[in-house]
C-alpha cells in the first residue's frame, strides 16, 4: 500500500555527475511494501573495483581500527583531492602531473594498512578511477613541495603515526617522504623519510583532481598520501555529498571473498572490525544483494569479532550470525536512534527504518543473546536533545545493556546541507537550533579537533551531557557493552586447501 508521503530523500541539493552505471531500480521504503514517491529520483548503483575490503582508522575520537563496509554511500538520506600540477610518481620513476594520470596508468604505491610490527611494502599501484571537481582547497608548504589540496586529503605521517588530513597538519608536523635515492623494487620495505610541514595556508577554489588506485596510495610530490569517509566522503568518488549519496551507490560485490582472503592470511592479527564505522551496511539495497549477512558468515567461520552498528531493522534477519559469534564473545550491536518522535524521525531519516522497528530489531537481537546498546547520535541541540531521557528508556526496555551519544557534527559541505533543511523542515526553530550549535562549538559549525568534536564544549553541551548520564544511570545503560574476544579465532581448513592441512 502506498501513502501520500512516501519516502523521500534526506537532501534535494545535488550537483550532476558521470561514472559507469551497473543498474538503475526504483527502491522501496526498506521497512514496508511502499513504492516511492512518483518522481523520485532513482537509485543507481555502481560496481566498486576496490581490491581491499578491511578500512584502517587512526582516530582516537573511535574505538576501532578496522572497519568494513559492502557499500559506499547510503540510501537512508540521514573528496581527497590535490591540484592538478601536482606531480606523482609513476612506475617508471618519473614524477608526472596528476592532471595527465588516466585509468589503467601504473604508479608507485606502497601498502595502505598494515598489521602490527609489520613494515609497509612498496607496491604496483594500478590506476583504476579518475576524478575533476572544483573544491575549496588549503595550500601545504614544505622544504621541499608546494601543494594545493583539500582540507580531506589524507598523508602519512612520519614514524609509523599513521594518517591525518590536511586541515588536521600544522607547522612542526612531520610527514612520510620518499627518500630521492631509495630503490623501489615491488616487495621491498618502504622505508620513507621525513619531511616538516612549513605551513598550511588556505587557497582559493579551484579544479582539483582525485585517483583510486589498486592499492589506495600513492606518492605526491614525493609525499606518501591516500587517495579516494559518509555525505563528504562521496565527493572523494567524484559524486555530491548531497542527493548523490542517497541515490549513487558503490557495491563491493566481491566483499565476502576479500574478507576471507584478508582473515586468511597470516599477516592479519586477529582483533575488532567495525561494521561499518561510515555509512550503514544494513541499508535497503542489502535486503537483495545480502552482501554484509555473507560477510558476518565469513566473521562467523573465523570467529573474528565483530561490532555493529546500523539505524536498520534489517539487522533482526542476521541474529542467528550474531548469536553464533556472541557465543564466543565475539558479536555486540549498536542501534543508532534519532527520535522518538514519528514525524522527526521521518524528516530526519526519511528512508531508514521507523523507530518502533529499530527498538523491536534491538529486542530480537537481545533475545537471541546477542549484547546490545543504542546511540543517540547525532544530538542535534534545539531539535532533539530533549528526547534523551525518552530513547533511553524505550531502549532499556527492548533490552539494551548500554549507550553512547555523538553531537551533531558539520564538516563541510554538510553546514550548507543542514541549513538548507533546517529551512525546508524547520524554518521556525532555524535561528534556534544553528544559535545552540555555535553554543557548543566555540561560536562556529564545527569543530574538528579530537577530543572536542564528538562531544562539543561550553555550558549548552554540559547541560546535554548531564542529562544523558542521569539518565542512562536511571536505566542502567550507564556501563559499556561486554568487551570482545578475539581468542576464539581460528583460520579453519576449507575443501582444496591441502597446504593448510600441514599448518
Amino acid at each position: 500500500m502506498s501513502r501520500p508521503d512516501a519516502p523521500g530523500r534526506g537532501t534535494a541539493l545535488n550537483p550532476p555527475n558521470r561514472y559507469e552505471t551497473l543498474h538503475v531500480e526504483l527502491d522501496s521504503d526498506p521497512d514496508s511494501d511502499e513504492e516511492q514517491a512518483p518522481g523520485s529520483p532513482p537509485t543507481v548503483f555502481y560496481r566498486d573495483a576496490s581490491r581491499t575490503i578491511l578500512a584502517e582508522n587512526d582516530s582516537p575520537d573511535l574505538g576501532f581500527r578496522f572497519s568494513l563496509n559492502p557499500y559506499r554511500g547510503c540510501e537512508h538520506g540521514c573528496i581527497y583531492c590535490v591540484g592538478p600540477e601536482t606531480p606523482v610518481l609513476h612506475a617508471d620513476m618519473r614524477a608526472r602531473p596528476v592532471g595527465d594520470v588516466r585509468v589503467g596508468d601504473v604508479l608507485v604505491g606502497f601498502d595502505e594498512a598494515v598489521a602490527g610490527g609489520e613494515e609497509r611494502r612498496v607496491r604496483r599501484a594500478v590506476v583504476e578511477h579518475v576524478w575533476q571537481s572544483v573544491r575549496p582547497t588549503l595550500r601545504l608548504v614544505t622544504a621541499h613541495a608546494e601543494i594545493v589540496t583539500t582540507a580531506e586529503h589524507r598523508w602519512l605521517a612520519a614514524h609509523g603515526a599513521g594518517w591525518v588530513r590536511t586541515d588536521e597538519l600544522a607547522a612542526g608536523r612531520r610527514l612520510s617522504r620518499l627518500p630521492p635515492s631509495q630503490r623501489l623494487l615491488v616487495g621491498l620495505p618502504l622505508s620513507a623519510g621525513a619531511e616538516k610541514v612549513l605551513a598550511i595556508e588556505p587557497g582559493p577554489v579551484r579544479d582539483v583532481v582525485d585517483i583510486q588506485t589498486s592499492t589506495g596510495t600513492f606518492f605526491a610530490a614525493g609525499l606518501a598520501t591516500h587517495n579516494c569517509y559518509a555525505r563528504p566522503s562521496h565527493e572523494y568518488l567524484g559524486f555530491s555529498a548531497g542527493l548523490d549519496f542517497e541515490r549513487r551507490i558503490m557495491v563491493k560485490d566481491d566483499a565476502p571473498a576479500l574478507l576471507r582472503k584478508a582473515l586468511a592470511s597470516p599477516r592479519w592479527d586477529p582483533q575488532v572490525v567495525m561494521l561499518s564505522g561510515n555509512t550503514d551496511c544494513y541499508q535497503p539495497v542489502e535486503r537483495r544483494l545480502r552482501l554484509t549477512r555473507q560477510c558476518l558468515e565469513v566473521f562467523a567461520e573465523f570467529r573474528n569479532p565483530v561490532s555493529a552498528i546500523t539505524k536498520s531493522a534489517l539487522v533482526a534477519r542476521d541474529a542467528d550470525v550474531f548469536a553464533e559469534l556472541a557465543r564466543h564473545g565475539a558479536a555486540h550491536v549498536m542501534f543508532s536512534i534519532t527520535s522518538l518522535d514519528p514525524e522527526l524521525a521521518r524528516r530526519m531519516e526519511p528512508r531508514a527504518a521507523r523507530p518502533e522497528r529499530r527498538l523491536e530489531a534491538m529486542g530480537t537481537l537481545a533475545r537471541a543473546g546477542v549484547p546490545v546498546g543504542v546511540m543517540i547520535g547525532p544530538v542535534i541541540p534545539g531539535l532533539n536533545d530533549r528526547e534523551i531521557p525518552r530513547i533511553l528508556e524505550a531502549a532499556a526496555r527492548a533490552g539494551a545493556q548500554s549507550a553512547s551519544w555523538v553531537l551533531l557534527r558539520l564538516a563541510k559541505p554538510l553546514d550548507t546541507l543542514f541549513e538548507r533543511w533546517l529551512v525546508d523542515h524547520y524554518p521556525e526553530r532555524r535561528e534556534r537550533v544553528l544559535g545552540r550549535i555555535r553554543d557548543t562549538r566555540d561560536g562556529k559549525m564545527n569543530d574538528s579537533r579530537f577530543g572536542v568534536r564528538q562531544r562539543g564544549r561550553g555550558e549548552y553541551a554540559e547541560q546535554i551531557a548531564a542529562l544523558f548520564a542521569v539518565a542512562t544511570r536511571k536505566h542502567g545503560l550507564d556501563c559499556r557493552l561486554p568487551p570482545l574476544d578475539a581468542a576464539a579465532f581460528r583460520r579453519p581448513v576449507r575443501a582444496g586447501d591441502q597446504l593448510g592441512l600441514w599448518r
